[in-house]
């Protein structure tokens, strides 16, 4: 009897200690390496997560999907030692579109009150997680005070609207960054259509926005507005939704729409199709991007759950969606 006890506990030891092993045994991070500084201007969206900063690689993704680089990451670690946090990856293990790979040794980061800060990037990261529900996208750019040994990183903070930043490749002195000027009133979770609060001309834009494919029970209009820099003079743009707030309810259509006087001038109208999620917008920032003399308009998209950035620019002259990131929400 007690020896077969013994021997019971003995087993359990066995397992535990091969448990701890196979902990131990997962390959620490190693150094993404540094390339020349671009000779194009180059930007990535990321986040400041208290004691690391992350920005958005989706260039290295393999096969340009970051479903692919989430299996990678769980390939090399199938043992995620956390909860949820960052896994800093072996880069000369996994597979990744090195070709693509922009990181000279200094990145200017911008964060949302217009600081600057220099940073360099040493480790690649894929959100992981024994209990992590989330679709967090996939290969990141991530910059620690030192590499460490251990892979999984513990965060002080989750990626946020209110913690975004702005790298740059190299050096630039990015010259000013703008947020959202003002909202239109919300009461008892509905925004009000207030004329006090909305630009002269919106009336106008309903039937502009009007996709005549809804089965809300009532439309809004409502929005943000916001400064920004058209061929470098400031000017007054909304971002206006036309649609009920809830995302399950019909379709989200909305716009950009430049302050003329007692109009609004359509720059931007999307109209999504009723079989895609279905989002909400709204402006979180203004900056020059590519340094044009004309600011990309950095666009909050609000799901029911989960966000995701989608930065609107000047191309072929007109304004178009040119990125989207990552989105961040229930899998």
């Amino acid at each position: 009897m007690w020896l077969h006890i013994l021997r019971l506990i003995c087993g359990c030891i066995a397992l535990c200690l091969a448990a701890a092993a196979q902990v131990d045994e997962a390959p620490s991070p190693t150094p993404v390496p540094f390339t020349p500084e671009p000779r194009q201007p180059q930007w990535r969206i990321g986040f400041d997560l208290g004691n690391a900063t992350i920005l958005e690689a989706p260039e290295l993704n393999p096969d340009n999907d970051f479903k692919s680089a989430v299996r990678e990451a769980e390939r090399v670690l199938p043992q995620p030692g956390l909860n949820f946090g960052l896994a800093l990856l072996p880069f000369m293990k996994l597979n990744v579109r090195t070709p693509q790979l922009v990181n000279p040794r200094q990145w200017t980061i911008l964060d949302l009150e217009g600081k600057m800060k220099e940073k360099s990037f040493q480790a690649l990261g894929v959100f992981m997680g024994a209990q992590m529900t989330s679709t967090e996208g996939g290969y990141h750019l991530v910059s620690v005070a030192s590499m460490p040994h251990d892979p999984f990183l513990g965060l002080r903070k989750e990626p946020f609207p209110g913690n975004l930043v702005f790298g740059f490749a190299g050096n630039p002195k990015p010259k000013h960054l703008r947020k959202k000027f003002s909202e239109t009133k919300w009461e008892h979770l509905l925004p009000v259509e207030d004329a006090a609060d909305l630009p002269a001309g919106y009336e106008a834009v309903k039937e502009l926005l009007d996709d005549r494919n809804s089965n809300a029970p009532q439309r809004f209009i409502y929005g943000t507005s916001i400064e920004a820099l058209i061929r470098n003079r400031r000017n007054k743009l909304w971002l206006l939704n036309y649609s009920h707030p809830d995302t399950t309810m019909g379709t989200h259509p909305w716009g950009i729409f430049l302050e003329q006087g007692d109009k609004l001038e359509p720059l931007y109208i999307f109209k999504p199709p009723a079989s895609e999620d279905q989002y909400v917008a709204y402006f979180a920032a203004s900056l020059d991007l590519n340094g044009d003399g004309t600011d990309e308009l950095v666009v909050e998209a609000s799901y029911r759950l989960g966000t995701s950035f989608k930065v609107i620019s000047v191309s072929n002259g007109k304004y178009q969606e040119t990125f989207t990131s990552y989105y961040r929400g229930p899998a």
